[in-house]
């Protein structure tokens, strides 16, 4: 187990190396793609400064607290486009036949879709997360180890969505648009102040768009060191993982394999 662990983060490092070699084949466009992704992220940020500045809170939540947000957020999120890009491209893979190609290889099948694609301007999500997490407000050892564990459970709920969304192509013809607006649709529910969700629509916004899980739960954690948070970020990081490796195994098994030059 362990042996195969450490060949899994050998090859991940392997890949890791080379997206970033390809990436800086021009060293121009790679950074101001990273500085234009930060004062993209930066400029949404100050439109909620601003309505924070007039409006004081909204439902109790203060701009510290959407600072936390999306910190959280543009840190789970550069995490998946950084590492786990592929996943969103699996449903291309199943149609062209290329999906062959991840099959035949001896390693874990959506470890190395997961892999397969990276996009260096997300590291543009990484500053802009940092940068959030210092101006919060809510700065302190403790607090900083929680961030990480906060994004890095984040990052586990984001990527198992985007896994079922993607596996929905084993079954289904021209699902990618469909998969991609429901992404988008999470991504837009997780950048909202979580107080502005009541009753069904609370309970929407943890289940069927599980955005609650990158927004409202790691406030919580971060703010309060609140144990059940923890446990539900926990416990739904696990169940929604689970729950999307098990759909991609169904859809393999479900999966009729074609090559690029055959006719599915």
């Amino acid at each position: 187990m362990a042996d195969n662990f450490i060949k899994m983060f050998k090859l991940f490092m392997f890949v890791q190396k080379s997206n970033l070699k390809t990436a800086f084949l021009s060293k121009g466009d790679a950074l101001v793609n990273v500085v234009m992704m930060t004062v993209n992220n930066l400029s949404f940020i100050f439109m909620w400064w601003v309505i924070f500045q007039n409006k004081g809170s909204i439902n109790g939540w203060n701009f510290g607290d959407m600072a936390l947000l999306f910190a959280v957020m543009n840190n789970a999120f550069a995490t998946f486009a950084l590492f786990a890009r592929g996943t969103q491209l699996l449903p291309e893979f199943i149609d062209n036949g290329n999906l062959d190609n991840f099959l035949v290889s001896p390693r874990n099948s959506l470890f190395m879709i997961s892999i397969s694609e990276s996009t260096f301007a997300n590291w543009g999500d990484y500053i802009t997360g940092f940068l959030m997490f210092f101006v919060s407000g809510y700065v302190t050892f403790a607090n900083f180890g929680l961030f990480i564990l906060a994004s890095l459970l984040a990052f586990v709920i984001m990527f198992s969505l985007r896994v079922i969304l993607s596996s929905l192509a084993f079954f289904a013809a021209d699902t990618q648009r469909l998969g991609d607006n429901v992404f988008m649709a999470f991504l837009t529910f997780s950048s909202q102040p979580a107080s502005i969700f009541t009753g069904w629509y609370k309970v929407v916004f943890l289940t069927v768009i599980p955005a609650g899980f990158v927004s409202l739960y790691p406030v919580e954690l971060i703010k309060e060191h609140s144990l059940q948070a923890l446990t539900v970020m926990g416990l739904g990081g696990i169940a929604f993982f689970l729950l999307a490796v098990k759909i991609y195994r169904c859809g393999l098994r479900h999966y009729s394999s074609s090559n690029r030059f055959g006719i599915r």
